[in-house]
């Protein structure tokens, strides 16, 4: 197995580049997108040369994701790793925040309206703020790093690539959670998954009402307490 994220997820593209990853679910706004691994791989390269291309990402720095709940965090995470960069509890050189502009980054704010598909804010932000969904769409599918990680680079905080990857268990079923995907207990299930050929169904602001329902539309082999 490989000690180094952006291997893992690129493995995980090969096996089974066309089946879905990730399934997210919004009960509030109705969202539900499905995103194969090739997908995802897609939007990953996109935001990747956005971080490197616009806002000048190097190995070594730190992003913070500032996100609910959400596939775009997921993306974001791995953008962040394929870049050399790593995701930091802290405040990063570069943020991620939603519409609330909770957070902010030391050097560069990029904001996400959270619409579907990554659309773009319908009012005007916060000076110094970057809108994700009108710059997004310019880049490339294709990203190659100019200083790529290695193994022991930094990945999560103080742990490395091959530590961070070495707290997850890996799993081939479907599981439902509604954990955010980009804190430690998230990262074990989305690199639990990628790792193994595993599916993932993210829930937020799951309706109790609708989750039986939702475990056998979507097949889902397990569900996952936060």
């Amino acid at each position: 197995m490989s000690r180094l994220l952006p291997e893992l997820f690129a493995a995980a593209v090969r096996r089974d580049g066309a089946s879905p990853l990730l399934t997210y679910y919004d009960d509030v706004s109705g969202e539900r997108i499905e995103l194969s691994a090739l997908t995802t791989a897609n939007w990953v390269a996109k935001t990747a040369n956005l971080l490197v291309d616009e806002y000048d990402l190097e190995a070594g720095e730190t992003v913070a994701i500032g996100l609910p709940p959400h596939w775009l965090g997921v993306v974001w995470a791995l953008a962040t790793w394929s870049a050399g960069a790593s995701l930091t509890s802290g405040q990063g050189t570069l943020a991620i925040t939603g519409p609330d502009f909770a957070v902010r980054g030391e050097r560069e704010t990029i904001a996400s309206a959270l619409l579907p598909l990554g659309g773009r804010f319908r009012e005007p932000l916060p000076d110094g703020v970057h809108d994700y969904g009108a710059e997004v769409y310019n880049h490339a599918d294709v990203f190659v790093p100019f200083d790529p990680p290695t193994a022991d680079s930094p990945a999560y905080d103080e742990l490395t690539h091959a530590e961070l990857i070495a707290t997850a268990t890996p799993f081939a079923d479907r599981v439902l959670t509604t954990r955010d995907l980009t804190t430690p207990a998230g990262l074990q299930v989305l690199i639990g998954a990628i790792t193994d050929g595993g599916s993932i169904v993210l829930c937020r602001n799951l309706d109790p009402a609708k989750l039986d329902r939702r475990v056998a539309d979507e097949k889902i082999d397990r569900v996952l307490e936060d």
